[in-house]
């Protein structure tokens, strides 16, 4: 995670894009394997099946409208965008995200260590970003 000074803007280079774009198309089939699953449902009833592929499908079409209109996978951010740093607790392991003016997250997957997180929250106390 770089801070452009030219642009005044952050660049981070994690992959998170691929990932997302994997995430996204297991995603889209699922949604078509639970579509075909479910049509002669109307025929054969709805069993036990059935009932899992719907909690299934609807579970695919939540986590598919969160990846594509709360989440980010900028890699190049400009620091007016920044609106905070956010930081969560899962399990004992601390997370980090930023959070974005238009209401978006971009999670930070390369903050390892404490080291990295007090040279980002320095980087963001000296261009005014709320930590």
């Amino acid at each position: 995670m770089k801070y452009n000074d030219v642009d005044k803007s952050l660049e981070i280079k994690d992959d998170l894009k691929t990932h997302y774009l994997l995430l996204k198309f297991m995603i889209i089939i699922t949604l078509m394997n639970s579509a075909i699953n479910l049509y002669d449902v109307n025929k054969t009833g709805v069993g036990i099946i059935e009932a899992i592929t719907i909690v299934l499908g609807i579970s695919s079409l939540i986590l598919f409208y969160l990846l594509i209109f709360k989440r980010s996978t900028l890699e190049k951010i400009p620091i007016d965008k920044i609106k905070r740093l956010k930081e969560k607790s899962y399990f004992g392991k601390k997370r980090f995200s930023l959070e974005l003016s238009d209401g978006r997250k971009r999670h930070l997957i390369t903050m390892k260590t404490q080291a990295d997180v007090d040279q980002l929250r320095k980087l963001f106390t000296e261009v005014g970003i709320q930590n």
